[in-house]
């Protein structure tokens, strides 16, 4: 698994991404979460998710050179499933700088994290991978809830909660996550 060690190498990454000349063994499932983060960062959801499809698309082409009208690698609901992971990652973890929270979301969601939603047969099918479906094992709105359960130490002292300062926090590490009921509302800061 790769870890960053500063801002400048996620750059780096996403500039190699934009470009399309990241090679196709450096891709791997931490660069997707990386990538995704920054343009959750700086974009928003929907811009971001705009720009993440038309740079994997891009990638595939004119780094990989992959023949999209044989073959179609790409796969929409697992690009809009990571990006809403990766915004409301973004929601929670608001003080954390850039290289600790991609560090913390790459540790955090292994590749497999959207089977907990999705049966492999509707994931996996031709109508995910072409367009965006709704997961058949979790509510559609129960994605921050899992995040945010996957992201709670066990222990309920980790917890701080006080009425006068807002909805309760956890504190994982030097991360800081919030307890939103609706994270994927609030804007990021």
């Amino acid at each position: 698994m790769r870890y960053f060690r500063n801002e400048k190498e996620i750059l780096d990454l996403v500039a190699a991404f934009e470009t399309a000349t990241i090679a196709r063994e450096d891709w791997r499932h931490a660069e997707h979460l990386a990538v995704g983060l920054f343009y959750a960062e700086k974009h928003g959801l929907e811009e971001g998710t705009e720009m993440m499809r038309s740079g994997i698309i891009r990638l595939l082409e004119k780094g990989f050179g992959v023949d999209l009208s044989k073959e179609m690698p790409y796969h929409e609901t697992i690009t809009v499933f990571w990006m809403r992971t990766a915004y409301a990652f973004l929601l929670m973890t608001r003080v954390a700088s850039t290289v600790e929270r991609t560090n913390a979301l790459i540790a955090a969601f292994d590749k497999d994290f959207p089977l907990r939603f999705y049966s492999r047969e509707r994931l996996f099918s031709e109508e995910a991978r072409a367009k965006y479906i709704s997961p058949d094992l979790f509510q559609e709105g129960s994605l921050e809830e899992e995040i945010h359960r996957s992201l709670i130490p066990a222990k309920p002292s980790s917890v701080r909660a006080d009425p006068r300062n807002g909805p309760a926090r956890h504190a994982i590490g030097n991360l800081t996550f919030g307890c939103s009921t609706s994270p994927m509302n609030d804007p990021p800061h």
